[in-house]
């Protein structure tokens, strides 16, 4: 019994460190140029008036630097309202764009979501298919793109923005990635009934 305990233990943490590995190297990837779209997902909100979190803070000033260098690029902001939260992430990201001096007519909202499986299933009622990029954190990126592919994507890159070593969502993200990208790989299909929790 021991001796299944101590492989059972190498097997789960041999799995962690090839996860963390992939999912690092994949953010290296640079995003296409003249997307047609830009997929900004949600993330934490915080306070009221509510304000974007650091970690989504990083999110939207890469958006902006992407959107500044191709201007014909639209952007999709997603994120809808937490219980926690006092407005929707979708909100705060769009406002963040516009005193930016991103173009309203640039930007489309999807407020409706709450999981990133979510965000990617509604987005394609907003604007079909085509060019795309996905904007999120680097520890994210891997998940975001299989989603987006699984859910008929197929032109789609990554535009990963890195968190700052002094932000602890960076090494909480070394445990629940890999449980999250195992989670999205079994159970979220675009025929699968949507779950309601973050």
């Amino acid at each position: 019994m021991l001796k299944f305990i101590k492989y059972g233990v190498l097997v789960v943490l041999t799995y962690f460190i090839i996860c963390n590995i992939v999912i690092y190297l994949y953010a290296l990837k640079k995003p296409e140029s003249h997307a047609d779209v830009l997929i900004v997902l949600g993330a934490q909100v915080v306070g009221n008036p509510a304000e974007a979190s650091p970690s989504l803070q990083v999110r939207l000033d890469s958006a902006v630097n992407y959107l500044n260098d191709n201007t014909e690029t639209k952007v999709i902001v997603c994120g809808g309202k937490g219980q926690d939260e006092s407005a929707t992430e979708a909100s705060v990201m769009a406002r963040y764009l516009l005193n930016k001096g991103i173009d309203l007519s640039r930007i489309y909202i999807e407020d409706k979501s709450l999981r990133t499986v979510e965000q990617i299933h509604n987005v394609l009622n907003i604007l079909p298919p085509s060019k795309t990029v996905i904007a999120t954190n680097d520890f994210h990126l891997l998940r975001s793109i299989m989603l987006a592919k699984r859910f008929g994507i197929e032109d789609v890159s990554g535009l990963s923005s890195h968190l700052s070593y002094d932000n602890v969502d960076r090494y909480l993200a070394l445990i629940r990635e890999p449980l999250a990208l195992l989670n999205s790989w079994l159970f979220d299909h675009p025929n699968a009934p949507r779950q309601s929790q973050p």
